[in-house]
């Protein structure tokens, strides 16, 4: 059967399959989107603005700023080339077995095709070493172009001189030419579809010019060609935007990836000023405190030995100075515990300890503060277990929790402690007051430092807002975890998880 009566045939056929494609991806994507692609503007509008976001020329598929080119075909030659030198050596290869092709289906002039099968490839062979100079890297896609219109050519030479009756099917080969090339090659729109149209019009004019085609040949030709032309334009087209689109994407996750990480050594950097101040603020400020500290108890003695009749209490002077001076140096502390632990400067001294030794020792610290207020301490829901930790520092973090509670809690009020040890060996301690509580946006940052239940400028409580902060770091580097639970009016719960824990036969019975 004659190739070219066979044409419009294979076309129709493609072309059904096409339009089945296209049907079944329409009934596929939203409504919207169907009838923008189908009817309205707003598709063409969009791939526009895609484009013109991007920084693409819809006329050439390119970049319309040269310096954004020129890195995108950096990129192609860093990373394509040598799949671009393989693609050309397997179109070689197969172009050259086509020869066996010729010697068994043509009759005349087998002679001529196959020396001119035979230079065209030699030809082609030679372009191949000028991918490998640097200067004519970036050019890779021209030689890739030239390569194709030597091809194309010679497959159109053969056809001009083969008789039509019985010839194989040469135009098969252009087909494959201009789709292969366009799927697969990396080459410049207009410079490929440049090639296509000279290629089928230099088809169509031997088509025209010979005698030996027939009518039917030239009309099958014609379509044929056209048709081939049209989809391997569409398709470069299409590749070629697509490639830059999914490099632009590419390079701008890069890039935002690459600010990302600025930012957060700017931030570290930051972060790590603050807490170097902090600690040097601290150190500065805590000997001078220890001075007056210690001059106001030399002038108390002294003023008390020199006048005997003195009421002796808490309401003078000095005793005011002191007390002023004792809080804060207690929060300078805190400050400096607090750098030390978000430095990582804080050493542990792990250790099975009972659970039961850190709460008497916790307590223990807190007598004075609870017998002002006259609060009581149940214990009687502890069940006493060993946990691997340090018990100064864990004291410590549990003294901050306390000092929250005690803070929260009316005159006359209580506080509960419980513990229990479950199934996973983990063993968890709650803290709860009957404190006024906090609302879910307050326990969202009562871990962040410097935080406060109440605003800056308007608060009840004094303090620096760092307690719970070092609590929760230093109960994590202990592999242990704080949550708290609470609701308006209804107090506030602190728990701790120890995940390794052990049991323990003592129970801790007698409430405080």
């Amino acid at each position: 059967m004659d190739v070219f009566r066979a044409a419009p045939a294979l076309f129709a056929a493609n072309a059904t399959l096409t339009l089945f494609g296209y049907s079944l991806a329409m009934m596929m994507s939203p409504r919207k989107d169907r009838d923008q692609a189908m009817f309205g503007k707003g598709a063409v509008t969009g791939f526009l603005s895609t484009l013109e976001r991007d920084g693409l020329s819809a006329a050439t598929a390119s970049f319309k700023d040269k310096a954004t080119e020129r890195a995108y075909i950096k990129y192609l030659v860093d990373t394509q080339l040598t799949y671009e030198r393989l693609f050309w050596w397997a179109t070689i290869v197969t172009f050259f077995m086509y020869a066996l092709l010729d010697v068994f289906t043509i009759k005349e002039n087998l002679k001529e095709v196959l020396i001119l099968r035979a230079a065209t490839g030699l030809l082609v062979v030679a372009m191949v070493p000028f991918s490998y100079i640097e200067r004519l890297k970036p050019y890779f896609g021209y030689m890739s172009a030239l390569g194709m219109v030597v091809f194309a050519i010679s497959i159109i030479w053969m056809i001009s001189i083969i008789p039509p009756q019985g010839a194989p099917p040469y135009i098969i080969g252009v087909l494959v030419t201009f789709i292969a090339s366009s799927c697969l090659m990396r080459i410049h729109f207009l410079v490929a579809s440049s090639v296509y149209i000279a290629a089928s019009g230099l088809y169509l004019v031997i088509l025209n010019v010979d005698p030996d085609f027939s009518q039917v040949d030239i009309a099958s030709g014609h379509f044929f060609m056209i048709s081939i032309a049209i989809v391997a334009v569409a398709t470069i087209y299409a590749q070629e935007i697509r490639s830059r689109m999914i490099w632009k994407r590419d390079q701008q996750r890069a890039a935002d990836a690459a600010y990302i990480e600025q930012l957060l050594i700017e931030a570290t950097a930051a972060d790590r000023s603050k807490i170097n101040f902090l600690s040097m603020m601290s150190h500065e400020l805590r000997t001078p405190l220890h001075q007056i500290i210690g001059y106001t108890e030399i002038a108390k003695t002294t003023l008390e030995s020199a006048n005997d009749d003195i009421p002796q209490n808490d309401d003078g002077p000095h005793d005011q100075i002191l007390s002023a001076a004792h809080i804060l140096l207690e929060r300078i502390q805190k400050m400096l515990r607090y750098a030390d632990a978000t430095a990582g400067k804080i050493e542990y001294d792990i250790a099975p300890t009972k659970i039961s030794e850190i709460i008497d020792a916790s307590v223990e610290q807190m007598l004075n503060g609870l017998q002002k207020k006259s609060l009581s301490i149940d214990m009687s829901e502890v069940a006493d277990a060993k946990v691997r930790v340090d018990i100064f520092h864990t004291c410590y973090a549990i003294n901050n929790i306390m000092e929250n509670a005690l803070e929260a809690s009316s005159v006359g009020g209580k506080i509960w402690i419980t513990g229990s040890l479950g199934e996973d060996n983990a063993y968890r301690l709650t803290i709860r007051d009957e404190g006024p509580g906090m609302t879910a946006e307050q326990l969202e940052r009562v871990l962040q430092p410097f935080a406060q239940s109440d605003h800056v400028l308007v608060r009840k409580n004094e303090g620096l807002g760092l307690g719970l902060t070092i609590a929760n770091r230093i109960f994590s580097d202990q592999n242990a975890a704080l949550s708290l639970e609470s609701k308006e009016g209804e107090g506030v719960s602190v728990s701790i998880v120890f995940r390794e824990a052990e049991p323990a036969r003592k129970k801790i019975a007698s409430p405080r």
